[in-house]
């Protein structure tokens, strides 16, 4: 083999799929939610009509009493008394400026910590204590963590000093960041800048999309892993076509998300250019094979600097919508964007870029008065979880 060609391949994105149900005690989902912090898009589809009473449940608790900030600081204003209880609280804040893989990037995680993510001569200088970032061969970039909430992180003492004088002489910086502070129940708390500092107060952006003529394929095929009692080879089979079918809905929500013509009915595209097809719909028993019928869908898009306590009222009205008799919903698909260029995905899991920073996560869930036939699991609570990670990413 030639001496220039890799020994191994790199490492690759994955796609991470979960069968759980709402009724566990172990809750999955709120642990998943919780522990991603940066969040710049929310979508929900739904297989019907959005009413107004349906995006009135969705978003208008959310746009009522969430905001976030933009403004360009020194980090030695995180150490002030005011951003420290915030921090302490809860608050969380991320700088937007540069590739994470090419510039310093900073953030502030949630859980009181502030999180330097550096390049190698930002970190020589600055006479902090870090480690090596695990995805940087040669050294080329360096992690600082700092607990605000350390007892060592109070005026005065040497531990607080030490980091107020760096960032006072060595780190001088500004950073373009986006700051939110929220309290459990997703309502935002102000947030007081200094004067000399230009600080914008933003809403989110609601986007809600009509889409006609499309074919909306079954669900209902993932929400029921067989079982075989025969042997383990037809158990490990079912498990492999549950994978497929879920890969298969996961691509279609894609199609869906970029609005593409695919998924209409009436699409026809030469298959020499494009062999992709939407998943089969749903055959009624006993029924003959039949052409696609056309639906009509909504897509729902909420864009901002969204923190997980925001994602979690929505998720939950999510909820209420489906458990709802009088909407008619018959399921949902959500999904969540992460910041591709965040120094932290999920919560003290280290990420880069590489080729592509995706860190995202989605939910399949149904009605619990959904009509089902005695091969599908009867559990009413059943969802599917997907989480999308970059190569370069920890949480893989």
């Amino acid at each position: 083999m030639s001496s220039f060609l890799p020994r191994s391949e790199g490492p690759r994105p994955k796609l991470f799929m979960s069968h759980y149900s709402f009724d566990s005690h172990k809750q999955p989902h709120t642990r998943l939610i919780d522990t991603h912090p940066f969040n710049h898009t929310l979508q929900v589809f739904l297989p019907t009509h959005c009413s107004p009473a349906i995006h009135s449940t969705l978003v208008s608790r959310l746009l009522k009493n969430t905001f976030y900030y933009h403004a360009k600081v020194p980090l030695s204003l995180l150490l002030t008394p005011e951003f420290m209880q915030h921090a302490r609280n809860g608050m969380i804040a991320l700088s937007v400026d540069g590739g994470i893989d090419t510039h310093n990037i900073v953030c502030l995680d949630g859980n009181g910590s502030l999180v330097l993510a550096l390049t190698k001569d930002t970190y020589e200088q600055l006479g902090l204590d870090g480690v090596p970032s695990k995805f940087s061969a040669k050294r080329q970039r360096y992690v600082v963590k700092i607990d605000l909430r350390a007892p060592a992180m109070v005026p005065k003492k040497p531990g607080f000093e030490r980091v107020k004088w760096c960032f006072e002489n060595t780190l001088v910086d500004k950073f373009s960041m986006l700051f939110a502070s929220v309290d459990a129940e997703g309502n935002s708390l102000p947030i007081e800048f200094p004067s000399e500092i230009s600080a914008r107060k933003l809403t989110y952006d609601v986007d809600v999309t009509t889409l006609h003529d499309i074919v909306i394929p079954d669900t209902t095929r993932i929400r029921t892993i067989r079982h075989s009692n025969n042997s383990n080879n037809n158990n490990n089979s079912n498990v492999l076509q549950w994978r497929s079918n879920v890969s298969q809905l996961h691509e279609w929500i894609g199609m869906v998300a970029v609005g593409s013509p695919r998924v209409l009915l009436h699409d026809r595209i030469d298959p020499y250019l494009c062999v992709y097809n939407p998943p089969a719909q749903k055959k009624q028993t006993n029924a003959p094979p039949s052409q696609p019928s056309s639906s009509t869908g909504s897509l729902l898009r909420i864009s901002g600097f969204l923190p997980a306590q925001a994602i979690q009222v929505i998720f939950q009205s999510l909820r209420n919508v489906l458990d709802d008799s009088a909407s008619n919903v018959q399921w949902a698909h959500c999904c969540v964007w992460g910041f591709e260029d965040s120094p932290i995905s999920w919560r003290d899991k280290e990420h880069q870029f590489l080729l592509s920073g995706e860190n995202m996560y989605g939910f399949f869930l149904w009605s619990r008065h959904l009509v089902l036939s005695k091969k599908e699991n009867q559990d009413r609570g059943v969802y599917v979880m997907l989480e999308t990670v970059a190569a370069l990413d920890e949480h893989q």
